[in-house]
């Protein structure tokens, strides 16, 4: 507990002193929008990956502010050869440890550790590996259970929570880009980089054998979500390893994944730009743009469709989300995303609402049957600024309710939804 409350001062202590960094020199990360801190009770993915953002645009700002992306002319061939190299030098030197621990950092911590502080599980060990090129780059977050204590789809969580902060990560750099229509270098790495470990890590898992001990984490999902649905024999699974790989594969359909490559490889490498433009389609007025994410639950792998819609500088995200069918009939969900985080008001709202058909959860030691059928969830974001302070700040308060129910970056069972921050 009192880890837990030291890690939520760390966080405010960081992100607070780097607030002046961030709003005298924003036009230089991320454009011109600002970055948000924000808490929950239980530090989950959604408050994490936010934070995180934010502690790392910090970073980003000022290694690019004291080491720099230009040191010549490059009108001149000595000095484009001169830039190139030290920006090819700073990116495997500096950039990529720091964007790849970033993931990793999430991924253990507001990934695996969100769950299972959701359980009220004390008592875990995090480990973190040197990043590349200085290490393998790898980390752990475990601790003891014994039987009794959670339910199987619990277990199931534990094991996917990291892979599913990925994609809280990246949902919340996609809202952010969608709104300015523009990449920060920075951000488009480290959205390729949890794209790319959370690829890895599944594609190069190895089959699972009969009386297997240790398991990662793709494993443990395979081999769990078989044996809770009667399948212990791991020669012949319905739904295999193999299976889970070629539904990954769907996650390479993303278009930000290729601007991400492109503007920080292409753009920033060659160019020397720090911000590029985001492609999207266009309606007049209207800007919009597919996501494509392929998501781990306690039912199986369900694949999310997002349509992001921009219109007068507002969002309008509708996702359509649909379960594999291997274990479980007709499930999947809607969900509508409003918001416009950026707004020049004092005062703004933003929406958030889910609606969905899933099988029923077992939750708690005794294996509680909750939910199933259609459940949801819904909440409000409100961004107030802070009168007669020299710096731009945003109070920030989400508050709603949730059914029992799997949504990614929220608790299983049903309750309150509360966030609160600061926008910076």
């Amino acid at each position: 507990m009192y880890r837990h409350i030291i890690f939520k001062m760390c966080i405010v202590m960081v992100v607070w002193n780097s607030t002046s960094l961030l709003a005298m020199e924003s036009s230089e990360v991320g454009a011109s929008a600002p970055h948000s801190i924000m808490l929950s009770p239980q530090l989950n993915m959604r408050a994490g990956s936010e934070s995180i953002l934010t502690a790392h645009a910090t970073l980003a700002l000022l290694e690019d502010r004291f080491v720099g992306i230009q040191w010549m002319n490059e009108q001149s061939l000595k000095g484009k050869a001169i830039n190139l190299a030290g920006r090819v030098s700073k990116l495997i030197l500096l950039d990529v440890p720091m964007d790849y621990f970033t993931v990793v950092l999430l991924h253990e911590y507001f990934g695996h550790g969100a769950r299972y502080r959701e359980l009220d599980i004390t008592n875990i060990d995090y480990g973190y590996d040197l990043p590349p090129p200085y290490g393998d780059g790898g980390g752990q977050a475990s601790t003891n259970i014994g039987p009794g204590i959670i339910s199987r789809h619990e277990e199931i969580a534990i094991w996917t929570g990291g892979l599913e902060s990925h994609q809280m990560l990246n949902s919340a750099l996609r809202q952010r880009w969608m709104v300015l229509g523009e990449q920060h270098y920075r951000e488009a790495l480290t959205y390729f980089w949890s794209f790319q470990i959370s690829l890895t890590y599944i594609q190069d898992s190895e089959d699972l054998y009969p009386a297997q001990q240790n398991y990662n984490d793709p494993q443990a999902y395979i081999n769990l979500l078989n044996m809770y649905n009667g399948y212990a024999d791991v020669m012949n699974l319905p739904f295999s390893l193999d299976d889970l790989k070629r539904a990954v594969n769907r996650n390479a359909l993303d278009p930000m994944l290729f601007f991400s490559l492109y503007n920080g490889l292409i753009k920033y490498l060659w160019n020397g730009d720090p911000i590029s433009a985001l492609p999207m389609l266009k309606f007049g007025s209207i800007k919009y743009l597919p996501s494509v994410h392929v998501g781990l639950t306690p039912f199986g792998v369900e694949t999310h469709l997002g349509n992001n819609i921009v219109i007068d500088e507002v969002l309008y995200r509708i996702t359509l989300s649909k379960g594999d069918e291997t274990f479980h009939n007709g499930w999947g969900g809607l969900g509508l995303f409003i918001s416009n985080p950026f707004a020049k008001s004092d005062f703004s709202i933003d929406l958030s609402m889910n609606i969905w058909n899933q099988p029923e959860l077992m939750l708690g030691g005794a294996e509680e049957v909750v939910g199933g059928g259609i459940g949801g969830a819904a909440s409000f974001r409100t961004y107030y600024r802070l009168p007669d302070v020299s710096t731009p700040i945003k109070l920030v308060v989400e508050l709603g309710y949730k059914s029992a129910g799997f949504l990614e970056g929220y608790a299983l069972n049903a309750g309150p939804i509360i966030l609160f921050g600061a926008q910076l």
